[in-house]
């Protein structure tokens, strides 16, 4: 037996050393990155399991009397229907939960992967320093929950890699490639449209900088195959309701300076800025060094870059975070621009090193976070179980807040579980048109918000329930239109705000639920 071994020893050592050590740190970060999502039933996105619960009404549709007594489903070629057009069959022959899952891993993987793929389509080989993607996966925009955009934007860095690699191909083809990721770009978000025109626009003014700026036709066949795909974007818009909410702009100073820090930000600043501040330490030191180089076309689509950033306005077509978002992208798709040319071994391994350790330490804290922000979502759903189905709840905000700021954003959304666990119409659904095809039925859109407003505290329900002139809110009646009441970030040992009209039934980290009782 230990001859055998002895004998296999050298051939084993020899196949572990030929494993390419960028290939193997890869599939580390690969299972690091996926992680979080693959512990937890929800992912706790601040908006995500709002969406996920549209998803549930879209695939149970004619199947669940109470949600199609509240809710309706108008399809229209709204710019933003990649979950609603894919996580609803999925949900169907799993559940809406695992669906949410698969979703993200592909997310995920189209996220870190797209760098990967801009760097071989501009140097015909690979290179390990696109993985640096991996550390700034988790971000404020998609703790936000803006799924559906950073699918885009993984999308639209494969795309730029398309486009590289077809460059010198049919031009028929070349506009038949592009039409079909513009498509798909148009139903991920129209932000994700804009921002795969920045990047094959940036390379082909590169490109023709460097051909001694000629104008040939040639040069009209690359203006042909840029324009042509995007001409049915605007038909779209402009059929779809979103284009009613086209004057709702806002342009803010301060939400630059917010988007910047949604490029690092996850749940604690203080270790956000420690890793990013290191990694940027010894970024700057292999960029003295000159190990680290940036293709050409980094320059223009940086300067481009900067320039829509600051122009664009906050809020556009009634979505708040407009210019936010884009931050992160733009910095992902310059990592795939970068090259890491080290001829020295040791430095490249400590680069994976490096890399690998801040990017594990960031994906554990996030892990961890997860995990205890999910045990909060169970508490909810076990505390759903008292709801008779067909319910209506109710979303408030506790006086006086006591759940730690990083826990807001992701429990913002939580009483939305009441409509995947029990039929309920829930006050705070996404269902404002020309944002989603998820409406509420006429008989009961006065109970719910239709405008993505905020949800009233517990002081406001209480002084209109006494007066006697009401101001046109949804909750004005809530103890007449309503039957549970969820308030949301208050102590759970709070005191019951209104005996007479509620009667608590469960409460949790930062919940509790009441039940309203009727005269």
């Amino acid at each position: 037996m230990s001859t055998t071994v002895a004998q296999h020893r050298p051939s084993i050592l020899r196949a572990f050393a030929r494993v390419d050590l960028g290939v193997a740190a890869f599939f580390v970060l690969v299972i690091g990155a996926l992680a979080p999502v693959l512990l937890v039933r929800v992912a706790p996105l601040a908006d995500f399991v709002n969406h996920l619960s549209r998803m549930h009404v879209i695939a149970v549709a004619g199947h669940d009397q109470w949600l199609d007594a509240f809710y309706r489903i108008d399809w229209a070629v709204l710019p933003n229907l990649a979950m609603d057009l894919v996580v609803p069959p999925l949900a169907r022959i799993s559940n809406v939960y695992f669906a949410g899952q698969l979703f993200l891993i592909g997310m995920i993987l189209l996220l870190v992967t797209g760098p990967i793929a801009i760097q071989y389509a501009l140097n015909r080989k690979l290179n390990i320093f696109p993985l640096v993607g991996f550390l700034f996966l988790y971000n404020g925009v998609l703790l936000t929950g803006l799924v559906n955009y950073l699918t885009g934007v993984g999308i639209g860095m494969w795309g730029l890699a398309a486009w590289i690699l077809l460059r010198e191909a049919n031009w028929s083809l070349r506009i038949a490639v592009s039409t079909v990721i513009v498509l798909a770009l148009y139903f991920c978000h129209l932000s994700a449209v804009g921002l795969y025109g920045i990047a094959i626009g940036s390379y082909e003014l590169w490109a023709w900088n460097e051909s001694g700026r000629k104008l040939n036709w040639k040069v009209l066949r690359t203006l042909a195959c840029l324009i042509i795909p995007a001409l049915p974007i605007l038909p779209l818009l402009m059929m779809s309701p979103t284009w009613g909410l086209a004057q709702d702009i806002e342009w803010s100073s301060q939400s630059k300076i917010d988007g910047l820090m949604t490029v690092v930000r996850t749940y604690e600043d203080s270790l956000d800025l420690g890793l990013l501040g290191l990694a940027g330490v010894a970024f700057v030191w292999g960029l003295q060094r000159g190990y680290v180089k940036f293709h050409p076309v980094a320059l223009p689509y940086l300067l481009i870059a900067i320039v829509t950033y600051m122009a664009l306005p906050n809020v556009l077509f009634g979505s708040y975070m407009g210019d936010q978002r884009l931050a992160i992208a733009f910095v992902i798709t310059l990592i795939g621009f970068g090259q890491l040319q080290a001829p020295d071994r040791l430095v490249r391994i400590a680069f994976l090193v490096l890399l690998v350790s801040f990017s594990m330490i960031r994906f554990t804290y996030v892990g961890v976070h997860w995990v205890h922000l999910a045990r909060i979502y169970e508490q909810f759903r076990e505390a759903l179980t008292t709801v008779p189905r067909g319910s209506k709840i109710l979303v408030a905000y506790a006086d006086e807040e006591v759940s730690e700021d990083a826990d807001k954003d992701a429990l913002s959304h939580t009483a939305c579980l009441g409509i995947i666990e029990r039929s309920s119409l829930v006050s705070t659904a996404f269902t404002v048109k020309g944002k989603q095809v998820m409406t509420v039925r006429p008989e009961y859109a006065g109970r719910v918000d239709t405008e993505d407003g905020f949800p009233p505290t517990v002081s406001q329900l209480l002084v209109g329930s006494e007066s006697e002139d009401k101001g046109g809110n949804y909750w004005d009646d809530w103890e007449e239109n309503h039957d549970y009441l969820v308030v949301l970030y208050g102590a759970e040992d709070a005191v019951t705000p209104d005996a007479d009209a509620l009667e608590a039934v469960a409460s949790g980290d930062g919940f509790k639920l009441y039940k309203i009782l009727k005269d």
